[in-house]
């Protein structure tokens, strides 16, 4: 079985050398039983994977020396953005961050709606869940995450915004839309008038994403698993 890891970038050395943070060598000592000269696949968020032959490991600390690079492990060749509104229980919210990671999404917008209750956004904590999914899936490119942005700011020219009374089936706009696909999802109350009307103003399409009532963070689950099935890893 691979064990992968992650650091930051600032943690590899030009030399070759690697140190994992004390959590994650926690974890490879206690959990795996990692010793020296055992060979482990680390990554950095960037799109940097190295076959990393451990040198030195103690409970606080492992040091380890680069065998091998590879870049872009495991990211798609096509580009997903998907923009979900704040919700009011964080849990969800952090239950799409990892799912997104998980289906290939390579950026993530945080939105304010007229609807949006919760005005709580943790930054740190969203960078953990993301990295922890990062491991798991073994991709080596943290999605992007910006900075909590309005519906208005986020939507353009072609962006998909996910709509329960839309007359297009998200399918067929996939398949249309190429290799780079930005899709919008509401909050609990959905989009008001205004908004689509403001969607439609700025060339924003709607679509349908089936027959039934899907919570917030299940719609953008769904954006993100119609991008990756229809959009193969090559």
């Amino acid at each position: 079985m691979d064990r992968f890891f992650y650091a930051p970038p600032e943690s590899f050395s030009d030399t070759g050398d690697v140190i994992l943070s004390p959590d994650e060598a926690r974890h490879a000592i206690k959990a795996l039983r990692l010793r020296p000269e055992d060979i482990v696949t680390v990554v950095d968020g960037q799109g940097l994977a190295a076959k990393v032959q451990i040198v030195r490991a103690d409970r606080n600390e492992v040091l380890g020396r680069m065998i091998s690079i590879d870049q872009n492990l495991g990211e798609p060749s096509w580009t997903l953005t998907i923009g979900l509104a704040l919700l009011n229980q964080h849990r969800r919210y952090e239950l799409f961050l990892e799912k997104a990671v998980e289906l290939g999404v390579t950026q993530i917008i945080p939105l304010t709606t007229d609807r949006t209750q919760s005005k709580i956004w943790r930054e740190d904590r969203a960078v953990q869940v993301m990295i922890a999914a990062l491991k798991q899936c073994h991709r080596s490119k943290l999605p992007i995450l910006h900075p909590v942005t309005s519906f208005r700011d986020a939507v353009h020219e072609g962006t998909l915004i996910a709509d329960p009374n839309a007359d297009q089936p998200i399918l067929q706009e996939i398949h249309t839309a190429g290799d780079s696909v930005t899709f919008l999802i509401g909050p609990e109350g959905g989009w008001t008038d205004q908004e689509l009307q403001c969607a439609r103003k700025h060339g924003g399409k709607l679509v349908r994403l089936g027959p039934l009532s899907l919570r917030a963070e299940t719609a953008a689950i769904c954006c993100a698993a119609s991008m990756m099935l229809n959009n193969p890893y090559k």
